[in-house]
């Protein structure tokens, strides 16, 4: 063979290659670096403990009457068709993507509030997604909601939400930045995860475990609509939450220890597990290894202190392989799907991907994965993965000036 042949075969099998690698990204790392000494600072399973459940409800046991998600004035509209595909950093390819969604123009430019955790239920034959907020900047005291939107097509209320005040009855004291009052107070977490299970939703806390709220106790606030600096109720028994008209308020909660952080949290496939997992940045946290771990759950809804699992998801994109940069896990038999950001490298305007684990291999299969990604949640009945962005414009990312924020789904049997 001539050199000429040489060069141009050669040039047709990277052609190949790359036109392979535009869907999804396969790599697999050297034994030395699945030895990685750094592997050894790993908790193992047996050194995750989970406390007993602690009941925060008693604030709200009476004075207070209750709504359940339908009964509730879903006051803004969300954009439907194909709009969300032209959000800043959106590569899914056109044959995966089943689903999307954008906000209202307020929220999806607004720098107070940036939404995180994504999860899902249906009612009465209603389909609801649930997506968890924190506050910001100048609206930080105001601390995290969860947003509630109607997704089902032949809904009278199709594509309206309602943003809800998350609350918690630890009442701060010597509060100067709004009129704090007793009984409920703003819960100052990042609401980095959420899921659902049995009418109850599990928020991660950081640096605690889960926080439980019951989606049955939404309570509403006849003051919401018109007043921006109270929250709590008064003595002459007027309920004030900022300018929101609902509230859902923290039930209880679970600390889980030594396995912190808690960026995200999700129920696995078969509905037995919640799934935790811990973000740390590729670039700042190199050395450090992350995980994801799984709890058993009892039909209580309570998180049990045996049978845990730990896993060590490898991705070659990163420092030693370790996956870096997990804001999201879905969890479906030995798999494990990661939503991952932060990557060293781009891929068709992104540095996330969507990384699939099995179980003791030596790396991750990755796929693209828009900009600013978030958590993950999978809706077995239509065999949909969900996913969000984060990103408002101007936010001091990649986006710059223009909108990133949009909700989407895609056809999980391509990723399986």
């Amino acid at each position: 063979m001539s050199q000429r042949q040489k060069f141009i075969g050669w040039m047709l099998m990277l052609a190949v290659t790359c036109i392979g690698c535009q869907n999804e990204e396969i790599s697999s790392v050297t034994k030395e670096e699945e030895l990685s000494p750094k592997l050894n600072a790993n908790k193992l399973a047996s050194e995750i403990s989970v406390n007993a459940y602690v009941d925060t409800s008693s604030y709200i046991n009476s004075g207070f009457s209750f709504l359940n998600p339908s009964q509730l004035d879903k006051n803004r509209q969300a954009i439907g068709g194909s709009a969300y595909t032209e959000v800043y950093g959106f590569n899914i390819p056109e044959e995966n993507r089943v689903r999307g969604i954008r906000w209202n123009t307020d929220d999806e430019t607004t720098s107070i509030w940036r939404p995180q955790g994504i999860a899902g239920f249906t009612k009465d034959g209603v389909r609801y997604l649930l997506v968890s907020w924190y506050a910001k900047d100048d609206a930080e005291f105001k601390g995290s909601r969860i947003t509630l939107i109607d997704i089902s097509p032949s809904s009278s209320t199709y594509l309206t939400y309602r943003h809800i005040l998350l609350v918690q009855p630890d009442v701060p004291a010597n509060v100067t930045t709004y009129s704090q009052y007793g009984f409920y107070a703003p819960l100052n977490v990042h609401a980095g995860g959420i899921a659902y299970f049995n009418g109850k939703i599990y928020l991660s806390s950081t640096n605690l475990g889960v926080r439980v709220f019951d989606l049955n106790k939404i309570i509403e606030v006849s003051t919401g609509d018109t007043t921006n600096d109270k929250c709590g109720k008064d003595t002459s028994g007027n309920l004030y939450a900022f300018n929101y008209r609902y509230i859902l308020p923290q039930i209880g909660y679970q600390k889980i220890n030594d396995a912190d952080p808690f960026s995200t949290i999700q129920v696995n496939e078969e509905g037995t597990q919640l799934w935790t997992g811990q973000y740390y940045a590729g670039s700042a946290d190199a050395s450090i290894v992350p995980q994801v771990f799984g709890f058993p759950i009892d039909a209580n809804g309570m998180l049990q202190n045996t049978g845990i699992v730990a896993v060590t998801p490898k991705n070659s994109l990163f420092t030693d392989s370790h996956a870096h940069g997990i804001q999201g896990v879905f969890r479906k038999g030995n798999r494990t799907w990661l939503s991952c950001t932060g990557s060293p490298s781009n891929s068709y305007g992104s540095n996330a991907r969507l990384a699939r684990y099995t179980d003791g291999a030596d790396d991750t299969v990755r796929y693209r994965w828009p900009y600013g990604a978030e958590s993950l949640y999978y809706e077995s009945q239509y065999n949909y993965l969900w996913s969000l962005t984060e990103y408002e414009p101007n936010a001091g990312a990649q986006n710059g000036s223009q909108v990133n924020r949009c909700i989407f789904a895609v056809d999980f049997s391509k990723y399986e």
